[in-house]
């Protein structure tokens, strides 16, 4: 299971969860961020190492031309595999 999610909202801003065993929510961001690499350099400073974590975007035909750019470099992000762990990767419908 992932102890992380960053999940990207109805706003297209970025916020991150942290999860406990139980897949509950332990502690999230307090900002949203318009950047997925933004939002992962803040989750760093909560702990986040790169190990174990979901990337949830919104689907491509619900941007606008002026949000595809973050929504590519979420997509780019999550196919590096951020950091040294392996993400648990899945799309919201």
């Amino acid at each position: 299971m992932a102890a992380w999610r960053f999940y990207q909202g109805l706003r297209t801003e970025w916020r991150w969860y942290r999860l406990d065993e139980a897949g509950n929510v332990c502690s999230e961001s307090d900002l949203g961020f318009a950047e997925l690499r933004a939002c992962m350099g803040n989750a760093e400073m909560a702990g986040f190492t790169g190990d174990a974590y979901q990337v949830q975007v919104r689907q491509a035909g619900t941007f606008s031309d002026a949000e595809r750019g973050r929504h590519a470099d979420a997509q780019d992000l999550a196919a590096e595999g951020y950091g040294s762990g392996s993400p648990d990767k899945q799309a919201s419908p």
